[in-house]
Parts: C-alpha cells; sequence; structure tokens
C-alpha cells in the first residue's frame, strides 16, 4: 500500500461515516431549531471530533502542510488501520441499525445486536477510527489528533451518559452495566438477554 492509497482509505471512511451519520434518523432530530443551545458542551466537542477526524485528514491528504510530520511510511501499519478502519465504519453502521437497548415487559433491560456486547459501540467505533487514522496517516500531528480528541469525548461524555442511563433505567442499567462492556466487549457474560 502507498502513502496515497492510505490517504484515499482514510477519505473513503469518512465518506463511509457522513453517509451513515446523514442517514441515521437521530440526527434529524437534533436539526430540530433550539436544539443547539441546550449542550454546549456536547456540540463543542462534536466539532472538535470533525475538525479532528474529518478535517485535518483531508488537509493531509490534499495539501502540503503537514508533510513536515511524516514519518516513514510502513505498509504493515497501513494494512492493520486498514481493517481497524473497515471494523469502525462497520461498527458506527451496526451501531446506527441495531438501535438502543429498551425495558421489556419482564423489567429487563433488553440489548440487540451489538449493543448486546457494548454498550457505547459509537465510542468504540471512534476509537477504532482513531487507531486507524494514526496507522493510516503515519504523520506526528494528524494522525495523533483524532486519538486525544477521542481521549478528551469519552472522558468527558461517557460519564454523563452513563449517569442519565442510570437515572432513567436505575438497577435495570446497573445489571447492564454489569453484563456489557462499555467500550470494549466482555470476555465472559454474567446472564443471558
Amino acid at each position: 500500500m502507498t502513502e496515497n492509497a492510505a490517504e484515499l482509505i482514510v477519505v473513503l471512511m469518512m465518506i463511509a461515516s457522513l453517509l451513515l451519520h446523514g442517514c441515521d434518523p437521530r440526527v434529524a432530530r437534533l436539526r430540530r431549531p433550539g436544539r443547539w443551545g441546550r449542550d454546549l458542551e456536547k456540540r463543542v466537542l462534536q466539532v472538535l471530533v470533525l475538525v479532528a477526524m474529518v478535517l485535518v485528514p483531508l488537509l493531509d491528504a490534499l495539501v502540503p502542510w503537514f508533510e513536515f510530520a511524516d514519518f516513514v511510511f510502513l505498509d504493515e501499519a497501513a494494512w492493520l488501520g486498514l481493517l481497524l478502519g473497515s471494523a469502525s465504519v462497520w461498527l458506527l453502521w451496526r451501531a446506527r441499525r441495531d438501535g438502543r437497548p429498551v425495558v421489556g415487559d419482564d423489567g429487563i433491560l433488553r440489548a440487540h445486536g451489538v449493543y448486546r456486547y457494548l454498550r457505547h459501540p459509537t465510542y468504540a467505533a471512534m476509537l477504532l477510527w482513531a487507531l486507524a487514522q494514526l496507522l493510516l496517516l503515519q504523520n506526528w500531528l494528524a494522525g495523533p489528533v483524532a486519538a486525544l480528541t477521542f481521549a478528551l469525548a469519552y472522558l468527558l461524555r461517557v460519564p454523563l451518559e452513563e449517569q442519565r442511563h442510570l437515572e432513567r433505567h436505575g438497577h435495570r442499567y446497573l445489571d447492564y452495566m454489569e453484563r456489557t462492556g462499555g467500550i470494549v466487549p466482555r470476555l465472559t457474560r454474567h446472564r443471558s438477554d
């Protein structure tokens, strides 16, 4: 794989992810007037993620501004980046397709698809994306910026989301947390759904 091919793969990952994001009905709800002011921190983080995972890689691929930070291109690392990037796009698609966990008639929080294994598959996809970007771009600036942005978004948003789910679902969500990994699947499952 060449450096240009790796940059093209990152651009194709972006296009696929943006198409998946644009087709998500939950995103349409966010576009209603008045929603942007409700959670400024979330919006600022979304802009940072867009800059780090879309704008910076595009600039790296299209203009020579970041070439001074390139390091020796490793073909093997790029191939691993392709695998991680493909897994990221697939996981993002599954997270959008499978739907969030719901409380069943028996009072148990039921999860389907990837939500049976991960509570936060979108963040898991972001982590895979950040690793793929690092391996595909092989640039000291354009590569790590996605990992730093992911870490910031994960550390700031996930505790808030977990708290919101705990307030909404109580012990049901605690049970779900016990049997399901956050962004890495649990090796053992306590109870089956």
